[in-house]
């Protein structure tokens, strides 16, 4: 379905950092009026006939272990602050894995490494999985599940579909986290963990992704109008209706755990919801909410509702 233009942008503010907005869409006037008798309503006021339990945010099976996603470097302190601590502390063994590193996958995993040892972490140790026949070795596969926490990195989304899609590897990396083990992905490692992604930078397609982490289509390096208008286009597909679209800035990360995520950093998190779209009628055809998260911001999927930050009770109670 495509998007014919970005219209008018009506905001809805919940308090003074969280905004709601619609984007209306012309396109979608044929299909309300095409499925809104054919798709009845239940009593909890969803559709029959919804997609497959993974590509539905309110009802798919979130991983047991936290998962940290971050929009690319500079990574945001919060999010490795909070996967020191989630790791099991600064003597955690954690592995810094290059999958989806376009270039030099040594270098890829350098510079993401640093991100943990300059906040005090002892062992962090490079695995140099760049390939698929590494992926599909049972020896590399066995180095993987000796860590406490695991971290994907790259640039290239691309690239690490092609090195774990379907792997021994892959199937690793989600009994890790089924274990309650962490989980963090940097920048296109980031990327794949989600059940949708745009394998390239510059391009609308889409393709399938690991599924570690499901019903969302996850874009790193967020910003600008072209990015949103992309991800606008990609959540306003039949198959994405029951999903989420989260555009990660840099300096940005967001802690998954419980069906819940929380936002870590200093930029924002913009995430798409294509269920909640007003009642179409002539002047108002519909359109998608969009959530614009600052850190401390939480976002229920079950619910599909934002919340603002906790608040420390007066005097310290």
């Amino acid at each position: 379905m495509n998007l014919e233009r970005l219209g008018s942008i009506t905001s809805e503010l919940s308090t003074s950092l969280l905004k709601s907005i619609v984007v209306p869409q012309r396109s979608l006037r044929a299909w309300f009026a095409r499925h809104r008798s054919s798709n009845p309503r239940n009593k909890n006021g969803r559709p029959d006939g919804r997609p497959e339990r993974e590509l539905d945010v309110s009802t798919a099976e979130f991983p047991a272990g936290p998962v940290i996603l971050m929009g690319g470097t500079p990574v945001p302190d919060e999010a490795v602050v909070a996967a020191v601590h989630l790791s099991g502390g600064r003597s955690a063994r954690l592995a810094v894995v290059p999958a989806a590193a376009g270039g030099d996958a040594a270098e890829a995993a350098a510079v993401a490494a640093r991100a943990f040892t300059r906040f005090g972490m002892k062992h962090v140790e490079p695995v140099l999985l760049d390939s698929r026949e590494k992926a599909a070795d049972p020896e590399w596969v066995a180095r993987l599940r000796e860590y406490d926490a695991i971290v994907l990195c790259g640039d290239s989304p691309a690239r690490g579909l092609h090195v774990l899609q379907a792997t021994a590897a892959a199937a690793a990396l989600r009994d890790h986290v089924k274990a309650g083990r962490l989980l963090v992905g940097i920048d296109a490692g980031a990327a794949i963990l989600g059940s949708r992604l745009f394998p390239h930078e510059a391009e609308d397609g889409i393709t399938v992704g690991l599924g570690i982490v499901p019903a969302l289509l996850i874009d790193p390096g967020f910003s600008g109008a072209q990015r949103f208008s992309r991800l606008v286009r990609a959540m306003s597909a039949p198959e994405a209706a029951a999903m989420m679209g989260v555009g990660l800035d840099a300096q940005t990360g967001v802690l998954i755990a419980d069906g819940e995520a929380k936002v870590l950093g200093e930029a924002r998190v913009t995430v798409l919801d294509p269920w909640e779209r007003g009642t179409p009628s002539e002047d108002r055809p519909g359109g998608l909410k969009v959530h614009l998260l600052t850190d401390g911001y939480r976002l229920d999927f079950r619910t599909r509702r934002a919340f603002p930050p906790e608040r420390p009770e007066p005097n310290g109670k």
